[in-house]
């Protein structure tokens, strides 16, 4: 198979550090949570793209640090230390994207200044990152975009831009999510609001762990969109929490998931959305022929283990190389049109990538 590669980068989610005792993760007792060993893996993967020698830029989908930090003030030493990992390999640029647990432990305003102050000791060219229209690195809000190469545009995505995390009750952000919970769950207790038992189907996501995006940052998708159509880009998108129902169980989707899906499908220019939150892997692909990809958590992976991958874009298809809890897959990219695929095609498209991906056994790194 014959194409031109485009770009190679790097992707791992949920790291979770924390200098804390292994323990059982909440949600599951029969998983563990290795917090001191979660920047070994960090290191681990770096390793790994060193050797390949080809990867461009890493994608670090969120919840970087844990919540536990902030129980013994320590958000801000954890914080340090686990950049301090990613920065080391400053000749492979780390582009981050915001979780809840970030936002656990720092105001949204000391978040955006860490990550840029974090963004300034990496290779990235001046030219390469762009917060949005009339914003500065200090103002700018945690969706961004930037081009590592000709013909690729990435976007972050803030998952949590409307949330009642990071903010302050009184925030105009933090009052609309609240009532959003409270139309979901009939009280105002936030330790309430974080939990699913009353709550059925895809109306398990209404929980504080996850958010929406405003409607500003809806319209600065569609533009940025709009504007890669017109260029001929492909864009890969990136955020914390899933879009795509049946990629992840209801309870890790964004609130507004739809809305912004809605967006993808009037464009062509998308053709990957990346995410973290719900600590297994996962895989979708939607009626317009959008692959949607879940990372596993480094957070639950054994030291033994691994998780990240390597994804190679080239004109007519991406190339995934999973490394441990990680699949092995190919994903061949739809015709260059906004219109949905009609069921022939969808069904062709899926067969394609499924009798490529079952003759792809899971490449296991120690």
């Amino acid at each position: 198979m014959t194409s031109h590669l485009l770009v190679t980068f790097g992707a791992l989610a949920d790291v979770q550090y924390a200098d804390c005792e292994d323990r059982p993760a909440h949600y599951n007792p029969l998983l563990c949570r290795y917090y001191r060993q979660a920047l070994d893996h960090v290191d681990s993967a770096f390793c790994e793209w060193g050797k390949e020698g080809s990867v461009n830029f890493v994608l670090q989908l969120g919840d970087i640090i844990d919540g536990l930090n902030w129980n013994d003030a320590s958000s801000h030493v954890a914080m340090k230390k686990t950049l301090a990992h990613f920065e080391k390999y400053a000749h492979i640029p780390t582009f981050h994207t915001v979780g809840n647990h970030e936002l656990y432990n720092f105001s949204r305003r000391e978040l955006t200044g860490l990550f840029w102050e974090s963004l300034s000791q990496l290779d990235v060219p001046e030219n390469v990152l762009s917060p949005p229209d009339g914003k500065t690195c200090s103002t700018s809000p945690l969706y961004y975009k930037f081009s590592p190469v000709k013909g690729i545009k990435c976007i972050s995505l803030d998952c949590f831009e409307v949330s009642v995390i990071g903010y302050e009750p009184s925030h105009p952000r933090y009052v609309q999510a609240a009532e959003i919970l409270y139309s979901h769950h009939g009280h105002y207790d936030f330790d309430g609001w974080d939990c699913d038992n009353f709550l059925h189907g895809r109306n398990k996501r209404f929980q504080t762990q996850n958010g929406a995006a405003s409607q500003e940052q809806l319209d600065w998708l569609d533009k940025e969109l709009g504007e890669s159509d017109a260029n001929g880009e492909k864009v890969i998108l990136f955020g914390h929490v899933a879009l795509c129902p049946g990629s992840v169980d209801d309870s890790c989707l964004m609130w507004n998931y739809q809305e912004v899906i809605d967006i993808f499908h009037r464009h062509s220019s998308v053709v990957l959305y990346l995410c973290g939150h719900a600590h297994k892997s996962g895989y979708a692909m939607d009626s317009h022929g959008i692959h949607y990809l879940v990372l596993a958590g480094i957070i639950e992976t054994s030291p033994s283990e691994q998780a990240f991958m390597t994804i190679s874009v080239y004109e007519d298809r991406m190339e995934v190389i999973g490394y441990g809890r990680e699949h092995s897959r190919t994903l061949f990219l739809r015709p260059f049109t906004a219109a949905p695929l009609d069921s022939e095609e969808t069904e062709a498209l899926a067969e394609e990538i499924s009798s490529r991906h079952s003759t792809m056994s899971i490449k296991v790194v120690v």
